[in-house]
Formats: structure tokens, sequence, C-alpha cells
């Protein structure tokens, strides 16, 4: 079934500028490349926290939370924090520019935790220690649980700060796992915490895929007796379901841009086509109509591509056609199986896996220049692609530690971590 596919919490943010607020600069955007071939050093102390249990956990959360965001970012590289105790006497009013320079550290974050009424109010500044001040200042008021979303939500601000765009760390990743003989639905933060299952009916549930505005999830069930698309809320609540004739099979559904439309492979006939469903009344268009399986459709981020597979020529191999279904040309060439193309969100690759030496690997080939990258090597096999929203990042299915599971990686295959443990999970998404 896997193979070729026919086979946040709710918080509220202060932006303080007035009595025991934080000064607001402005959109000052510090610089750095897009590759993020030079990661800038920063260093995060311990985040100050008042007297009471609740705020000193909340501050450790915040301060690891914040340091394992940043570094996965793959634009900065956190200065050890072993070198921290250098430097004392610091506050938000005395930082010490020359003395955090002195062990590597480009920018620094400091920040604390205040206890009001019942909530937590976290403060976070961003300082440049070459120019000597500070760059961003952000105040938020929550709950003690929304620790880590704080964390996140500031990491995204410091990110904003340095490329002019948010960063990734309140996107989620929805996925399959085995729970017993089934295969059920779940989300979870991108970095693998708090992982929530969508779906309870013990039957298959396979290839989810989020909508544009991560509102919802839309993917393959069993769950009636015969394979229909299902559409439900992010939080697990039923929208829409469209269920299919008897001997029909359909997978592996994409959005369109629009979220008006979703892409996927349907067995109308008896033989794996792609067709094209309207979401406001369900009126389906057919868009391809060869002898060959066509199947795992992936939408270009204008919404006027899908990069698709099909076995026309013999094999597995990529293709690319208009939104209509015209212009339909052939992608790859090498290796006896490629799979599971993923459109990246500038739209210039495209990712995919490929059987070249006995198992699967992940390649991304560059539209413009028609190069291929090999991304994972090994003698596990690397699967299901999907890019970040930011486009440097990638999750995808590995087998590599014996198990299928759920990995992340820098979108030039460096810094592969993985993000789930057992439970046998296949099919991610990532949220845009």
């Amino acid at each position: 079934m896997r193979r070729f596919r026919i086979a946040a919490v709710v918080f509220l943010i202060t932006l303080a500028s007035g009595r025991g607020g934080i000064p607001q600069t402005g959109d000052i955007i510090l610089g750095i490349s897009e590759t993020g071939a030079r990661r800038i050093p920063v260093a995060l102390p311990d985040f100050q926290a008042a007297s009471s249990a609740g705020t000193q956990r909340a501050a450790g959360t915040i301060t690891q939370t914040l340091r394992d965001d940043l570094a996965f970012s793959g634009y900065f590289s956190v200065v050890k924090p072993a070198l921290y105790s250098d430097i004392t006497g610091y506050s938000e009013k005395r930082v010490l520019y020359k003395d955090w320079l002195g062990i590597g550290a480009e920018s620094v974050v400091l920040g604390k935790v205040l206890e009001e009424s019942g909530k937590i109010a976290v403060e976070g500044r961003l300082y440049d220690n070459h120019q000597e001040q500070l760059v961003m200042g952000r105040r938020y008021r929550a709950e003690p649980d929304a620790a880590r979303n704080i964390a996140h939500r500031l990491a995204n601000e410091i990110v904003r700060q340095f490329t002019g765009q948010a960063g990734i760390f309140q996107t989620r990743i929805t996925f399959v796992s085995q729970v017993g003989r089934g295969k059920e639905i779940f989300v979870m933060d991108y970095d693998g915490e708090r992982i929530k299952r969508l779906t309870n009916n013990g039957s298959l549930n396979l290839n989810p895929a989020w909508s544009p505005d991560g509102n919802e999830i839309a993917f393959l069930s069993y769950r009636s007796g015969r394979p229909e698309l299902v559409i439900l809320s992010s939080g697990g609540e039923l929208r829409k379901a469209f269920p299919q004739q008897r001997g029909e099979l359909n997978l592996a559904p994409d959005w369109s841009p629009d979220g008006k439309r979703i892409a996927f492979a349907g067995s109308r006939d008896g033989n794996a086509e792609i067709f094209i469903l309207r979401l406001s009344d369900g009126q389906l268009s057919r868009l391809t109509n060869n002898p060959a399986l066509d199947t795992s459709p992936s939408w270009s981020p204008t919404g006027k591509e899908i990069a698709f597979v099909s076995d026309r020529s013999g094999s597995p191999q990529i293709y690319l056609m208009d939104a209509e279904g015209s212009n339909v040309r052939r992608l790859t060439y090498e290796g006896s199986w490629n799979d599971l193309p993923a459109w990246s969100p500038k739209g210039d690759k495209i990712a995919f896996c490929s059987r070249q030496e006995g198992h699967f690997d992940l390649y991304v080939r560059e539209l413009a220049t028609q190069k291929t990258t090999r991304l994972t090597y090994g003698p596990s096999n690397s699967e299901d692609p999907r890019w970040s929203p930011d486009g440097r990042h990638m999750v995808f299915t590995t087998d590599r530690s014996g198990n299928y599971d759920i990995y992340e990686m820098l979108s030039d295959g460096t810094e592969i971590r993985r993000v789930t443990k057992g439970g046998r999970s296949i099919n991610p998404d990532w949220s845009r």
C-alpha cells in the first residue's frame, strides 16, 4: 500500500510598550544568507525565573525549547552553555556585549519568566553584540502549560529578525502509525512533541495531507469497510467524506494551493488515474487516461502544474503535467523506480524517492538545471519526502533504526534526526 500509492494551545500575547513593558524595536533585519551556509553563533543563557516552582519549570522548558528550535533552524549555532559561567552580572540593563563576543556569540537572547495572577509572563530580548544594541523585544502572557508554545513563538520572531520570514516552529506534522492491527492518523508538533491521535476506528487510515491553511487533513480510510476519502479538522472532527463505489480505490490525496480542490489517484475503471475533486460540490475531473498506472499527484505551489508517478515507460517514473491534464512530460530517467514526488514551497525543486541500489533513497531534482542531488545513503529505505513550509527542511520515513519511523533533516540531507520512536510510523506531511 505504501509503494507507488496504488499499491496551538491558545494563549494571550501581549506586546507591552508601557509600564513594565519591553521596548519594541522596528523591523530590523540583521541579514543572513538564504542557504544559511554560515551559521550565526548565538548565546542563550537560562531564562531567569521568579521563585515559584511553576515559573522555574516554565523557564527551563522555554530555555531548552528555544535552544533546540534555533539549532534546528539551520541559521544558528547555539554557543555551548558551559561557556556562559564566565560571564556574570549581566541583565537587560547591563548586557555585557564584549563579554558575550569574547565567547564567540554574535547575538545573545536574554529572558525571564514572571508570575502574574496565576499565569506566566515571559519576556525575551534579542541583542546584537557587534552593534551593542537591542534588536527585538517581546512579551507573552499565558497559562503555564503554554511554555513550549511561547518558546516556539519567540524562536519564530528571532528567525524573522535575521531572515525577514517567520520560522517554522509552530507548524505540525501529521503521520500514520500502527495501532494494533490498524493504522491511525496522528498529529504532532514539528519537533515530535505533543503527539495526538486523530482517528480511532481500528481500520486502515493512510496518506494524510494537510490543507493549505492547516485546519484540515484529507486521507484515505477503510473505516466503512471500503476505501473512501475523508477530511477531518486538525482536531479530529469529521468534516467531509467521499464514499467510493464498490471496487474503486482512491489514494494519495493532495490539496491544491487554494484549498478548493484535491488531486488523488483513483481507479474508476479498474486502472489508476489522476483525478481532481472539487470540494464545493464533489465534482470529479479526470486528468489522465492511460493504460499505465498513474498515481501520487503533487500540486505545484502555483497550482498550475501537477507532478505524478506513472509506469507508462515500463517502470515508475516522475512526470509533470499542467493542472488540466495537458502537456505531459517525463521528469526522471535514472533509477528503476521513482516515486512519491513532493514539490518544494518555492516551486524550483521536486523531492522524490528512488530505488537504485536495491533500496529507496531520497533525491531532489532542480527543475531549472535538471540537476539531481542524492540526500540519503545506506542499506535502509528512505521514502515519503515532504518539505517544511520554509523549504529548508524535510520530513520523511525510514527504517534505518530497524523499524519505520519519522525523521527530519535539512533539505541538503544533513543533520538527520528521529522524531518518532516505535509504532511503525509512515506517511508524514508537514503543515504550512
